[in-house]
């Protein structure tokens, strides 16, 4: 494992989408809801897993390709309809809408703002997400979110794990990556932030290996944020 420098950071940054907000907590009473009603006897929280990883593969192959970066609310809507046409499932875009705009209830999770409200006097607290600025903005302020400011790859152009993206928010904190903790629940998430010159914290939310037969290891590896605080206290 690499050797963790905490006299080094100043700022931490947070993935939101499953490692603050609960994806599943989110979506899958909204999906289950949907299915029941359309006949379709599936468990919605693995369609919520699979929906997931549909629209983080359409953002990495929009960031391979060049071009504009297509904003990540139209990437999930795109990507949802296409889950739901795998599965035979007959939907409109007004049936799309409903489930991301109004039945959905963004849900955070539960040791999500203790934790940050305990290292938050320390360090510089941003969210480093996927999303499109205005909604995490959104998300952040009505969850009462305790970051100190709110960062997009929408800033940098292109979605993680690019580089550009890390790099990126080192220089909106005005921070060097080496500076610089960042935070969440994906091994690969994790990966391109070191790569970038971070240190890295995987939060094990779901209990999956950070990177089994290889030797890619996190800074810090914790089942849960109140850890995380432990050790950074």
């Amino acid at each position: 494992m690499p050797s963790f420098n905490p006299a080094a950071v100043r700022a931490i940054t947070f993935d939101l989408y499953g490692t603050l907000l609960d994806l599943e907590a989110t979506f899958a009473p909204a999906f289950d809801g949907f299915l029941r009603e359309r006949g379709v006897d599936a468990d919605a929280a693995e369609f919520v897993r699979t929906w997931e990883w549909a629209y983080l593969h359409e953002g990495m192959v929009d960031t391979f390709i060049g071009g504009p970066r297509t904003p990540f609310e139209r990437l999930r809507r795109t990507t949802l309809s296409q889950v739901l046409a795998r599965m035979g499932i007959e939907h409109s875009r007004d049936d799309i809408e409903d489930l991301l705009a109004v039945r959905a209830m963004p849900t955070l999770f539960p040791d999500v703002v203790e934790s940050l409200n305990a290292m938050r006097g320390r360090y510089t607290l941003s969210v480093l997400s996927n999303g499109d600025l205005s909604v995490l903005e959104r998300i952040v302020s009505t969850l009462d979110i305790p970051v100190h400011r709110t960062i997009s790859v929408e800033q940098a152009g292109c979605y993680k794990p690019d580089l550009r993206v890390y790099r990126r928010a080192a220089e909106l904190l005005e921070v060097e990556t080496g500076g610089i903790l960042h935070v969440a629940a994906h091994a690969w998430d994790i990966r391109a932030a070191q790569t970038a010159g971070m240190q890295g914290a995987y939060i094990d939310r779901h209990n999956i290996p950070f990177a089994p037969y290889t030797e890619y290891r996190p800074e810090i590896e914790t089942a849960n944020l109140p850890e995380l605080a432990g050790i950074l206290s």
